[in-house]
Protein backbone atom coordinates (compact mmCIF):
# COMPACT_ATOMS: atom_id res chain seq x y z
CA UNK A 1 0.00 0.00 0.00
CA UNK A 2 1.32 3.43 -0.63
CA UNK A 3 2.29 5.90 1.92
CA UNK A 4 1.24 9.33 0.76
CA UNK A 5 -1.15 10.92 -2.00
CA UNK A 6 -1.71 14.22 -3.07
CA UNK A 7 -5.28 14.40 -4.91
CA UNK A 8 -5.84 17.48 -6.47
CA UNK A 9 -9.66 18.35 -8.28
CA UNK A 10 -9.48 21.13 -11.05
CA UNK A 11 -12.70 23.39 -10.55
CA UNK A 12 -14.23 25.87 -12.66
CA UNK A 13 -17.53 27.10 -11.49
CA UNK A 14 -18.15 24.10 -9.66
CA UNK A 15 -19.53 25.56 -6.46
CA UNK A 16 -22.50 22.96 -6.04
CA UNK A 17 -20.12 19.94 -6.57
CA UNK A 18 -16.99 20.20 -4.71
CA UNK A 19 -18.24 20.39 -1.26
CA UNK A 20 -18.81 16.59 -1.51
CA UNK A 21 -16.01 15.77 -3.51
CA UNK A 22 -13.93 17.31 -0.79
CA UNK A 23 -15.90 15.53 1.94
CA UNK A 24 -16.01 12.20 0.21
CA UNK A 25 -11.82 11.97 -0.50
CA UNK A 26 -11.55 12.60 2.94
CA UNK A 27 -14.52 10.34 4.34
CA UNK A 28 -12.40 7.41 2.08
CA UNK A 29 -8.69 8.51 3.22
CA UNK A 30 -8.97 8.86 6.33
CA UNK A 31 -9.38 5.29 7.05
CA UNK A 32 -6.39 4.14 5.13
CA UNK A 33 -3.99 6.01 6.91
CA UNK A 34 -2.19 7.95 4.28
CA UNK A 35 0.12 10.79 4.86
CA UNK A 36 -2.36 12.81 2.09
CA UNK A 37 -3.43 16.25 0.96
CA UNK A 38 -6.37 17.80 -1.21
CA UNK A 39 -5.98 20.17 -3.46
CA UNK A 40 -8.71 22.23 -5.32
CA UNK A 41 -7.58 24.30 -7.78
CA UNK A 42 -9.79 27.19 -8.75
CA UNK A 43 -9.56 28.38 -12.37
CA UNK A 44 -11.06 31.82 -12.12
CA UNK A 45 -14.22 30.56 -11.35
CA UNK A 46 -17.15 32.66 -11.87
CA UNK A 47 -20.08 31.09 -9.46
CA UNK A 48 -18.79 30.26 -5.66
CA UNK A 49 -16.26 27.83 -6.16
CA UNK A 50 -13.62 30.03 -4.83
CA UNK A 51 -15.94 30.67 -1.27
CA UNK A 52 -16.95 27.08 -0.67
CA UNK A 53 -13.15 25.88 -1.87
CA UNK A 54 -11.71 28.94 1.05
CA UNK A 55 -13.89 27.33 3.83
CA UNK A 56 -13.51 23.94 3.36
CA UNK A 57 -9.66 24.98 3.75
CA UNK A 58 -10.65 26.59 6.73
CA UNK A 59 -11.91 23.67 8.59
CA UNK A 60 -9.73 20.85 7.48
CA UNK A 61 -5.94 20.87 7.72
CA UNK A 62 -5.90 19.10 4.89
CA UNK A 63 -7.06 20.79 2.57
CA UNK A 64 -5.59 23.36 0.38
CA UNK A 65 -6.76 25.99 -2.04
CA UNK A 66 -4.96 27.29 -4.91
CA UNK A 67 -6.80 29.87 -6.81
CA UNK A 68 -5.95 31.27 -10.58
CA UNK A 69 -5.89 34.77 -10.86
CA UNK A 70 -7.15 33.92 -14.43
CA UNK A 71 -8.20 30.96 -16.36
CA UNK A 72 -5.37 29.05 -17.30
CA UNK A 73 -7.73 26.49 -19.60
CA UNK A 74 -7.10 22.78 -18.43
CA UNK A 75 -3.73 21.97 -18.98
CA UNK A 76 -2.48 24.92 -16.84
CA UNK A 77 -4.59 23.62 -14.45
CA UNK A 78 -3.29 20.44 -14.12
CA UNK A 79 0.53 21.93 -14.83
CA UNK A 80 -0.61 23.82 -11.55
CA UNK A 81 -1.95 20.53 -9.50
CA UNK A 82 1.01 18.74 -10.40
CA UNK A 83 3.78 21.35 -9.21
CA UNK A 84 1.42 21.66 -5.87
CA UNK A 85 1.28 17.95 -5.41
CA UNK A 86 4.07 16.81 -2.69
CA UNK A 87 3.03 13.27 -2.16
CA UNK A 88 4.62 10.23 -3.20
CA UNK A 89 1.50 9.35 -5.58
CA UNK A 90 -0.55 12.22 -7.23
CA UNK A 91 -4.31 11.42 -8.24
CA UNK A 92 -6.88 14.13 -9.92
CA UNK A 93 -10.39 13.95 -11.21
CA UNK A 94 -12.35 16.89 -12.13
CA UNK A 95 -14.55 19.32 -9.65
CA UNK A 96 -17.58 18.55 -11.55
CA UNK A 97 -18.68 15.17 -9.46
CA UNK A 98 -19.01 13.42 -13.23
CA UNK A 99 -16.61 10.64 -11.80
CA UNK A 100 -17.43 9.05 -7.88
CA UNK A 101 -14.10 9.81 -6.12
CA UNK A 102 -14.44 6.92 -3.22
CA UNK A 103 -13.88 4.56 -6.09
CA UNK A 104 -10.10 5.88 -5.84
CA UNK A 105 -10.04 2.60 -3.67
CA UNK A 106 -10.26 0.39 -7.10
CA UNK A 107 -6.94 1.83 -8.65
CA UNK A 108 -5.09 1.44 -4.73
CA UNK A 109 -4.17 -1.87 -5.15
CA UNK A 110 -2.78 -1.97 -8.17
CA UNK A 111 0.46 0.69 -6.88
CA UNK A 112 2.62 -1.85 -6.50
CA UNK A 113 3.23 -3.18 -10.01
CA UNK A 114 1.69 -0.21 -12.09
CA UNK A 115 3.30 3.60 -11.87
CA UNK A 116 -0.02 5.05 -13.92
CA UNK A 117 -3.35 3.58 -13.27
CA UNK A 118 -5.83 5.29 -15.60
CA UNK A 119 -10.03 4.89 -15.04
CA UNK A 120 -11.59 3.98 -18.23
CA UNK A 121 -15.62 4.07 -18.47
CA UNK A 122 -18.09 2.07 -20.50
CA UNK A 123 -20.62 3.78 -20.38
CA UNK A 124 -20.13 7.86 -20.52
CA UNK A 125 -23.80 9.66 -19.38
CA UNK A 126 -23.15 13.03 -21.44
CA UNK A 127 -25.44 14.47 -24.33
CA UNK A 128 -25.17 12.27 -27.75
CA UNK A 129 -23.13 15.08 -29.28
CA UNK A 130 -20.49 15.05 -26.32
CA UNK A 131 -20.36 11.19 -26.88
CA UNK A 132 -19.69 11.23 -31.10
CA UNK A 133 -17.12 14.50 -30.32
CA UNK A 134 -15.10 12.34 -27.68
CA UNK A 135 -15.12 9.11 -30.13
CA UNK A 136 -13.86 11.17 -32.94
CA UNK A 137 -11.39 12.85 -30.63
CA UNK A 138 -10.26 9.52 -29.48
CA UNK A 139 -10.22 8.51 -33.17
CA UNK A 140 -7.71 11.13 -34.56
CA UNK A 141 -5.67 10.52 -31.18
CA UNK A 142 -5.25 6.83 -31.83
CA UNK A 143 -4.83 7.49 -35.60
CA UNK A 144 -2.11 10.21 -35.14
CA UNK A 145 -0.07 8.97 -32.37
CA UNK A 146 -1.24 5.04 -31.41
CA UNK A 147 -3.39 3.48 -29.04
CA UNK A 148 -2.31 4.60 -25.82
CA UNK A 149 -5.56 4.32 -23.58
CA UNK A 150 -9.04 3.08 -24.53
CA UNK A 151 -10.01 6.64 -23.45
CA UNK A 152 -7.67 9.26 -23.08
CA UNK A 153 -9.86 12.03 -21.81
CA UNK A 154 -11.06 9.87 -18.60
CA UNK A 155 -9.84 11.99 -16.40
CA UNK A 156 -9.86 9.98 -12.82
CA UNK A 157 -6.15 9.13 -12.83
CA UNK A 158 -3.49 7.96 -9.95
CA UNK A 159 0.24 8.52 -10.98
CA UNK A 160 3.31 8.13 -9.13
CA UNK A 161 5.05 11.52 -8.65
CA UNK A 162 8.83 10.75 -9.65
CA UNK A 163 7.44 9.80 -12.76
CA UNK A 164 5.31 12.41 -13.85
CA UNK A 165 7.85 14.74 -12.74
CA UNK A 166 9.95 13.06 -15.88
CA UNK A 167 8.15 14.71 -18.37
CA UNK A 168 7.10 17.97 -19.61
CA UNK A 169 3.50 19.33 -20.41
CA UNK A 170 3.40 22.08 -23.04
CA UNK A 171 -0.02 22.62 -23.51
CA UNK A 172 -2.48 24.91 -21.72
CA UNK A 173 -5.67 23.32 -23.33
CA UNK A 174 -7.59 20.03 -23.14
CA UNK A 175 -5.27 18.95 -25.16
CA UNK A 176 -2.80 18.50 -22.12
CA UNK A 177 -4.70 15.07 -21.33
CA UNK A 178 -3.48 13.39 -24.44
CA UNK A 179 -0.03 14.58 -24.48
CA UNK A 180 0.87 14.16 -20.86
CA UNK A 181 -0.44 9.97 -21.66
CA UNK A 182 1.28 9.90 -24.73
CA UNK A 183 4.36 11.25 -23.08
CA UNK A 184 3.87 8.76 -20.17
CA UNK A 185 3.29 6.07 -22.98
CA UNK A 186 6.64 6.39 -24.61
CA UNK A 187 8.92 6.43 -21.83
CA UNK A 188 7.66 2.95 -21.32
CA UNK A 189 5.68 4.03 -18.19
CA UNK A 190 3.86 0.67 -16.58
CA UNK A 191 0.16 1.55 -17.02
CA UNK A 192 -2.88 -0.24 -16.02
CA UNK A 193 -6.76 0.63 -17.16
CA UNK A 194 -9.33 -0.16 -14.22
CA UNK A 195 -13.32 0.03 -14.90
CA UNK A 196 -14.94 3.23 -13.00
CA UNK A 197 -18.37 4.61 -13.06
CA UNK A 198 -19.61 7.93 -14.55
CA UNK A 199 -22.22 10.20 -13.97
CA UNK A 200 -24.60 12.74 -15.58
CA UNK A 201 -23.33 15.86 -14.95
CA UNK A 202 -24.83 18.15 -11.93
CA UNK A 203 -24.75 21.48 -12.95
CA UNK A 204 -23.27 23.82 -15.84
CA UNK A 205 -21.82 22.61 -18.99
CA UNK A 206 -18.33 21.73 -19.82
CA UNK A 207 -15.77 24.55 -20.46
CA UNK A 208 -14.40 22.65 -23.37
CA UNK A 209 -17.67 23.45 -25.79
CA UNK A 210 -16.83 26.47 -26.63
CA UNK A 211 -14.94 28.50 -29.50
CA UNK A 212 -11.62 29.59 -28.19
CA UNK A 213 -11.16 26.22 -26.37
CA UNK A 214 -11.36 23.87 -29.22
CA UNK A 215 -9.64 26.14 -31.75
CA UNK A 216 -6.74 26.04 -28.60
CA UNK A 217 -7.04 22.13 -28.29
CA UNK A 218 -6.41 21.98 -32.30
CA UNK A 219 -3.43 24.24 -32.37
CA UNK A 220 -1.75 22.55 -29.55
CA UNK A 221 -2.65 19.09 -31.12
CA UNK A 222 -0.85 20.46 -34.35
CA UNK A 223 1.92 22.06 -32.38
CA UNK A 224 2.49 18.92 -30.91
CA UNK A 225 2.37 16.80 -34.51
CA UNK A 226 4.90 19.61 -36.23
CA UNK A 227 7.25 18.98 -32.94
CA UNK A 228 7.08 14.77 -33.62
CA UNK A 229 7.50 15.19 -37.07
CA UNK A 230 10.38 17.05 -36.73
CA UNK A 231 12.33 14.97 -33.56
CA UNK A 232 11.18 12.19 -36.11
CA UNK A 233 13.14 13.53 -38.94
CA UNK A 234 16.26 14.56 -37.11
CA UNK A 235 17.25 10.84 -36.43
Amino acid sequence: MIKGISVFLPAYNDEKTIKKLVLDAISILDPLNLDYEIIIIDDCSRDGTGKVASELEKIFERVKVVQHKENRDYGGVLKSGFANATKEWVFYTDGDGQYDIKEITKLLPYTEEYDFINGYILKRNDPIYRMILGKIYQFWIDICFGKTLRYVNCDFRLIRKDIIDQIKINSNSGFAPAEMVIKLHRNCTKIKEVLVSHFPRRQGSSQFLNLKKIMNLFTDLLKFLIQEKMNFNKV
